[in-house]
This record gives structure tokens, C-alpha cells and sequence, in this order.
């Protein structure tokens, strides 16, 4: 048994020594990584991710509409959650999985391509190289995609030595996995064919490696195609995410290398602005794969009309994908990294490989015919993501085949230098030269870049009501750019949630200010004007709000409640202004609620009821395509959803009870109850209705139950007071708070 061990694993002894390296490293790392409050602040693609899973876990399997971004990732973390939990230690050893698949792919490719001492190089500088660590523990689609395309890299070298139809069909089937997971691979799809046709030199070979290798591609792009249609009603191949991309990375005001839309949008764009400007431009709601194709055509209308703008960005992104400079929008990479010591004391960057695959380059290409495919997959696909817009994790892919390079690169420098070669220095001085074009600072990244790591910390101390820690992050971005768009706005936020309102209403001030065209600024000024009383005032910043975006729910909100608040808006008005923010905001279950307590407060109660039963027939936004799934406080989530369905009931059984409808009011209450155990007040409701019915048993069974889950409740405690003395008093007629 030990002999059959030894022949099936003793010649990759070295490898199994560099797998176990590769797992105590980020073991480690995760272990320093958990110790930071940056664990627990996920980026906003991480947030996606998260909360989609969790929606597919919970048995939203076939979701409601057109996948906007390619769903294999997300269902494989779906089924870890609903197999172990839903935790980020699932998504992150998950991803470590993936890391160690993919470090054996790279020794496979070496091995196959050069010789077992290259590819050792190869998977030791794959398990060492800190950007492969960092990403594999995110939450992010890209370390997947990428062992998926070296798989189908890995049976192109394949098919290169046995042409057969085989193996053009396996080919197919992980280049069809990997569109599912990035449709970006199947720019691959005519150079692959290409390449069966200069290889195989028959039509009627080619023909059939051509047809068996689009059958193993579209093997599983079909039933997500069928889902689209079926699901979404509309023919999108796989997502519909391409359109905005494209349009981010080509526009008149895009930098290349931050994903924001022009203003007034910038960095703090939603699927919903971007679907509001294109259904505003052309006159009618569109479909997600409509909104594809319109940003799509807005961008190409760009690149026709200023070919020479278009080239220049088109150089500085794809000189990105070469450079050493690591680029997230979300996270300050090099301060993460100073803050982990098997990142920052690294030396493995992307220059010193990149350097390194140049010489590996230069000394394989005219006797290896797979170097010459692994550049054309390197450039390719450069070429590719230069297309959209640049970040590091988006060139990622390539990272196995430079690291491969860089291995034949390094074993072979060596070997030239002990053997004397004269080619050596040569080829030394090249890679030297590449690595200062890879180092050099050719194209600068955009001033506007840095803040954005810093709002998005800011912001997640300020989700978690961390206000005068978040406020610290909102002013070091403001000590960098004091018109920074929603500095002075956030800033503000964390001075009104302290308290100091003179300071926030300052700041909202030098937000309207500084960027007058965005609306947030004056629906938080709006907010402040209500506080004070000055409805008038708050209707008039709250309108502003709307008019440069009709559909915020924030503001739609405080214009209602400004409203509400004067007399001289009659309770017919205000059911008219309810109606019209409705229809803006499609129903939003949680301004219909807030609209209905404005009602009931005036004691328009017919009203507030129809109200409440629309609040009760609306639908949660599809998780597809839902804003809030970007976000920390994931508001449409199924439990959040639910909390505010069963305060809607809670809200109907108080109408009923008010109305002397007591057998609705206990129903209603009693559904609130099964929604949100939490809801007090229901129970408030609930024994109310028992009592008003003569039912006593019931109503001292629920109010027992109520006062052991809400001891200190005043409602409920003076509900007691009230029965224990009519009890006392021996009188027949039940007390009615």
C-alpha cells in the first residue's frame, strides 16, 4: 500500500510540500484577517454575492428576473450555505478551495508546457503571490472564473497534442462554465475555432471539432438562457450586467479605472438611476436586457464620436492591466495590506513577475508552440477587460499564465547564467526594461480614486452606528478633496445622528453647494427642517430632492410627513400626494406603512386601510436586480420584508379595532404576530380584540405570553393594571386601552 502511495504520489512530492505551504499561509492570513474590522466589511460586489446566496438558500431558486450578473458563483455559495450556514468563513474557505485547485492547475500547465522543476516555481509563486491570497478570501466570482479558464486553458494544450472531437467538447464545457461565471471567456469563442481550423488543416475535422466543442459550450449556457426567457421574458444569453459595464469604462467623463457613470450619479449610482435616465431618454420602461443594449449603444455612440479619446483611454486601461499598481474601488489595497505582514513584507508583485514572464518569454517562444497560445490568451484577454473599465481583480485571470511565464522565466535565467550563455545578459536587461515599463508611473491613477476606499470605510462604521469613528473617514476624505460628492453629505449624517444638528445642516449646505445637481443633500436638509418644525420649508428641500430623483423613498417620505404635518393640507390632498409617491417608488412597502401611521394620526382611517392593503399586495423587488443587495443593511431582505409585511397587518388590526371590527382586528394582529414575534404592540392589539369578543381565557393566555417576552412594555403593563383592577372590581364590561 505504501509502495502504490509512494508511485501514485512520490514524483509530486514537491508539489503536495508546496499545498501545504499554500494552506498554512492562508490559514494565517485568514486568521490575522478575521482580527481586523475589515472582516466584517464586505465590498459592495461581496454584499451582492452574500445576500443573493442567501436568497437561493432560502429557496429562491429560479429567482424573478433576467440575471443581471452570471449566477454559477453565487449558486455554489448558496449551496455551502444551505449545506453549513451562512458565514463569511464558508465564502472565504471556500475561496481558499478554490486557491488550492487552482495552484495545482498552474503546476499541471507548467509541468505539461516545460518541466517539473518550472512548474514547482510556478505553484510556489502562485501560493506566495499576495494579490492570489487576498482575492480567494473575498467574496468575489473572480477566483472561480479563474480556475475555470485554466481548466479550459489547460485542455487546449491538450487538444493541441490529441485533436481529437473529445477533446474540443471538453474544451467547450469548462468555457461554458467559466461564461456562467464571467461571460467575458466567450470573446475566446472565434479564436478558438480558428485555432481547430489552422491546426487540424481538414474542413471536415475542423468542422467536427468546431461543432462538439459550441455543443460542450453551450451545454450550460442553454438552461441559463432558457431561464432568462422563461424567467425574465427576454432572450439574454447569460447576464445583463455588460451594458453599464461597457458604458463606465467609455464615456466622456470616465477615468478607466473607477466604476462611476458621469455625473450627477458618480460613484453613487444604482441600478435604478441607470434604468431612470434610459426609460426617461427613451419614453418607456425598459427590460434589463434593453438597459443593456441602450448603455451598450450610448457607449459606442461615445467611442464613434471621439475615436481619439476613446484610444487614449483604451491605452491607459490596457496599460493598467501591465503595471504594477493594484487598483480596487471599494478598498485602499496598500493600506489593507500594511495592516497583514504576510502581504506587506511580500515581494512577489505584479511588476517582478510580470518582469520575470518577459524573460520566460523570450526564452521559450520560438521552441514552444503553448508559450505562443499562453501570450495569446495574456493579450487577449487584456485586451478584453481594457474594453470596460480596469481593476485589479479583473485582470486576475491572467495572473497563472504571467506566473507560469515568470517560473520559465527565473529556471531558465539561471540555467543561462551557470551555463555561460551569452543570450543571458540579453535577456536579464529585457526583463529589467519590462519590469521599469511595468513599474513606471505612465499613466497616474485619477485624484478621485483614493477617496472612495475611505467613504466606503466610513459608511460601514456608519451602518453599524459607529458615528464618530465613521465621521473620521468622511473628514480625511474631505482633507483630500473638500468638494468631494457625498463627503460634506455623510459627514452630515453622523453629526444629525449625534445630535448636532447646526453642524449637519452646515454640511448639507456645502454638499448642495459642491454638487448641486445630486439629491441626497437636500432630502437630509429636508430632514432637518422637520425636526424643527418648519414643514413648509422641509416640503420645499424635499422637493428639490425629487426633482432630480423622483423615485428616492427617503425623500418621498419626508415630503409626506412635512405634509401631513400642516393644516392646511386636507386629508384628501395627502391621500392624492401618498397615491402619486407610490406610483414614484413602485410601491415601496415601507413609505406605504410610513403613509398609512400619517393617516391614522389624522384619523383618516378609511383611508390609511386602503393604503395598508396595497402595502400587503406589493412584491419585493427581485433580488436580481435590487439595489439594496449592494449594501450592508440589506432592507429588502426576506426578514426585513416581512418585519414591515407584519407591521402593516399590525397596523390594519389597530384600524379594525378602532372601527369596533373586533373579530378583523384579532385576525390581522394575529398574523402580525406570526410575521414578527417582536411586534409589542400587536399583542397590545391582539388582547384587546379577545377582550372586546369576551374571549378572557384567550386574552389573559396572550397577555401572559406578551408580559414574559416584553417585561418593561408600558403599553402592555398598563394593559394589566387595567384588567387586574376591573377583575378586582367584579365588572362585566372589559377595559378597552
Amino acid at each position: 500500500m505504501i509502495e502504490r502511495l509512494h508511485r501514485i504520489f512520490g514524483p509530486e512530492r514537491p508539489l503536495l510540500v508546496v499545498l501545504a505551504v499554500a494552506v498554512a499561509v492562508r490559514l494565517l492570513y485568514l486568521s490575522e484577517y478575521h482580527s481586523l474590522p475589515d472582516w466584517s466589511q464586505l465590498t459592495v460586489d461581496n454584499y451582492y454575492h452574500h445576500h443573493w446566496a442567501l436568497s437561493i438558500a432560502g429557496g429562491n431558486i429560479f429567482g424573478e428576473t433576467t440575471y443581471f450578473r452570471a449566477p454559477f458563483y453565487v449558486f455554489c455559495l448558496a449551496f455551502l450555505y444551505a449545506l453549513f450556514g451562512a458565514s463569511l468563513w464558508i465564502g472565504r474557505l471556500f475561496g481558499l478551495g478554490i486557491g488550492l485547485a487552482s495552484i495545482i492547475l498552474t503546476y499541471l500547465l507548467a509541468k505539461r508546457i516545460f518541466d517539473r522543476k518550472v512548474a514547482v516555481v510556478a505553484a510556489l509563486f502562485h501560493a506566495l503571490c499576495p494579490m492570489m491570497i487576498y482575492y480567494e478570501s473575498e467574496l468575489l466570482l473572480d477566483p472561480l472564473f479563474m480556475l475555470l479558464m485554466q481548466l479550459a486553458v489547460y485542455r487546449v494544450i491538450i487538444w493541441k497534442e490529441w485533436q481529437s472531437p473529445t477533446n474540443a467538447f471538453l474544451i467547450g464545457l469548462f468555457v461554458g462554465v467559466a461564461a456562467i461565471t464571467r461571460p467575458t471567456i466567450l470573446l475566446f469563442v472565434p479564436i478558438l475555432i480558428v485555432l481547430f481550423a489552422v491546426y487540424s488543416r481538414q474542413g471536415a475535422v475542423t468542422a467536427r471539432n468546431a461543432v462538439m466543442f459550441l455543443l460542450g459550450t453551450f451545454l450550460f449556457i442553454a438552461p441559463i438562457f432558457a431561464r432568462n426567457v422563461i424567467v425574465g421574458g427576454e432572450p439574454v444569453l447569460i447576464a445583463a450586467q455588460g451594458g453599464i459595464n461597457f458604458y463606465i469604462g467609455n464615456n466622456a467623463q470616465s477615468d478607466g479605472l473607477s466604476a462611476v457613470v458621469p455625473e450627477p450619479l458618480g460613484h453613487n449610482w444604482s441600478l435604478k438611476d441607470v434604468a431612470y435616465l434610459a426609460s426617461k431618454e427613451t419614453g418607456h420602461r425598459l427590460t434589463p436586457g434593453e438597459l443593456s443594449s441602450y448603455w451598450t449603444r450610448k457607449a459606442m455612440a461615445w467611442i464613434i464620436s471621439q475615436p481619439g479619446a476613446f484610444s487614449q483611454l483604451y491605452l491607459r486601461k490596457l496599460y493598467h492591466c501591465f503595471a504594477n499598481q493594484e487598483i480596487s474601488n471599494d478598498r485602499d489595497l496598500p493600506y489593507f495590506f500594511h495592516q497583514i505582514p504576510i502581504l506587506m513584507y511580500n515581494p512577489l508583485s505584479f511588476g517582478i513577475l510580470f518582469a520575470l514572464a518577459f524573460a520566460g518569454v523570450l526564452l521559450t517562444w520560438r521552441r514552444s508552440v503553448a508559450v505562443r497560445l499562453i501570450v495569446i490568451v495574456i493579450l487577449v484577454y487584456s485586451g478584453a477587460i481594457a474594453l470596460f473599465f480596469f481593476n485589479s481583480r479583473f485582470r486576475l485571470p491572467i495572473l497563472p499564465y504571467v506566473i507560469l511565464l515568470s517560473a520559465a522565466g527565473t529556471i531558465g535565467l539561471w540555467r543561462s547564467l551557470v551555463a555561460r550563455r551569452k543570450s543571458a545578459a540579453r535577456v536579464a536587461g529585457a526583463a529589467v526594461l519590462a519590469g521599469l515599463f511595468s513599474f513606471a508611473p505612465i499613466f497616474h491613477s485619477h485624484p478621485g480614486y483614493r477617496p472612495l476606499p475611505l467613504m466606503s470605510r466610513g459608511l460601514h462604521l456608519y451602518a453599524n452606528e459607529e458615528y464618530p469613528k465613521a465621521a473620521m473617514y468622511f473628514r480625511s476624505v474631505l482633507a483630500m478633496d473638500s468638494t468631494f460628492p457625498d463627503a460634506n453629505l455623510t459627514l452630515g449624517a453622523c453629526f444629525l445622528r449625534l445630535g448636532q444638528t447646526d453642524s449637519a445642516a452646515n454640511c448639507f449646505e456645502r454638499e448642495k453647494r459642491f454638487n448641486p445637481l445630486r439629491p441626497k443633500a437636500y432630502a437630509n436638509a429636508a430632514s432637518i427642517r422637520l425636526l424643527e418644525g418648519r414643514y413648509d420649508e422641509a416640503m420645499a428641500e424635499a422637493q428639490m430632492s425629487l426633482e432630480r430623483q423622483l423615485y428616492d423613498v427617503t425623500a418621498n417620505r419626508i415630503y409626506l410627513r412635512a405634509a401631513a404635518a400642516m393644516a392646511t393640507v386636507s386629508n384628501d390632498s395627502l391621500v392624492q400626494l401618498i397615491h402619486y409617491s407610490t406610483a414614484n417608488t413602485e410601491g415601496d412597502i415601507f413609505l406605504l406603512n410610513d403613509a398609512a401611521a400619517l393617516l391614522v394620526q389624522r384619523g383618516a382611517l378609511s383611508a390609511a386601510e386602503n393604503i395598508l392593503l396595497l402595502a400587503l399586495h406589493t412584491e419585493r423587488p427581485a433580488i436580481e436586480t435590487d439595489d439594496e443587495a449592494f449594501s450592508s443593511f440589506f432592507k429588502n431582505s426576506p426578514d426585513n420584508w416581512a418585519r414591515e409585511s407584519s407591521k402593516a397587518k399590525f397596523q390594519l388590526g389597530y384600524i379594525c379595532g378602532l372601527q369596533g371590527r373586533y373579530m378583523e382586528a384579532v385576525h390581522y394582529s394575529s398574523l402580525a404576530i406570526q410575521g414578527d414575534s417582536g411586534l409589542a404592540q400587536a399583542y397590545v392589539n391582539l388582547v384587546s380584540g379577545y377582550l372586546s369578543l369576551g374571549q378572557f381565557e384567550r386574552a389573559d393566555t396572550t397577555l401572559a405570553v406578551a408580559r414574559a417576552r416584553f417585561p418593561s412594555d408600558s403599553l402592555l403593563s398598563r394593559l394589566d393594571n387595567l384588567i387586574g383592577e376591573w377583575q378586582k372590581e367584579g365588572n362585566r364590561r372589559p377595559p378597552i386601552p
